[in-house]
């Protein structure tokens, strides 16, 4: 019994000293970090405005590769499609980043009763006077069911100079000198005379 006594007394003050003790304090919570700005999107070059010469090739294809000559002024540069012998580039969204060589594309472009063309693929050059891409499309939900297919390209284009005086935005030359305009195809008009405007660079691009 003293024992007991003894121990209660001794252990009396302990606990009341612990019920006392301050608790710890919490840490302070960490700092925030103001999130980093997101990226603008990338975009690719301007084309430069004159004489382009455009050759597509359609891998494994025995067929003789496309080649035009293109003449471009900043609206004709803006509205070609991918591939670039077209007015379609109002129909894509486009995602490019940029490589050490170039560019990485993605491309989705609705082409009505021609179905959904999906791109990817990479450019390298500068774009804006000389360029190759290597492109793989997928068509799909075309109403002509051979056009639902995978293609693969090889584009190279090329700046070699001013448009002719007799030349307009738009015109293209094709293989066999027959002869074209992207815009009266298009029902768009014909732009405005060449000669002065596809001479020099110009604001513009993809």
């Amino acid at each position: 019994m003293r024992w007991s006594r003894f121990c209660l007394a001794a252990a009396g003050p302990f606990l009341a000293l612990c019920a006392c003790h301050p608790k710890p304090k919490a840490p302070p919570p960490p700092p925030v970090v103001a999130a980093k700005p997101a990226r603008p999107p990338e975009t690719l070059p301007a084309r430069q405005s004159g004489l382009w010469q455009t050759t597509v090739t359609e891998d494994g294809s025995e067929d003789t590769p496309q080649s035009l000559q293109i003449c471009i002024d900043a609206r004709t540069d803006r509205e070609l499609g991918v591939i670039g012998t077209d007015l379609s580039g109002s129909t894509c969204k486009k995602t490019v980043s940029r490589t050490p060589d170039g560019w990485d594309l993605l491309a989705e472009c609705n082409m009505g009763a021609g179905g959904i063309n999906e791109f990817s693929g990479s450019i390298t050059g500068d774009y804006s006077s000389d360029y190759s891409m290597k492109l793989r499309l997928q068509t799909t939900g075309a109403s002509l069911p051979t056009m639902n297919r995978v293609t693969n390209y090889t584009v190279a284009s090329k700046r070699t100079g001013d448009c002719a005086k007799d030349q307009q935005p738009g015109d293209v030359i094709v293989n066999d000198g027959f002869k074209i305009n992207l815009f009266d195809m298009a029902g768009q008009g014909t732009p405005r005379p060449a000669s002065s405007a596809a001479s020099a660079p110009e604001a513009g691009g993809d």
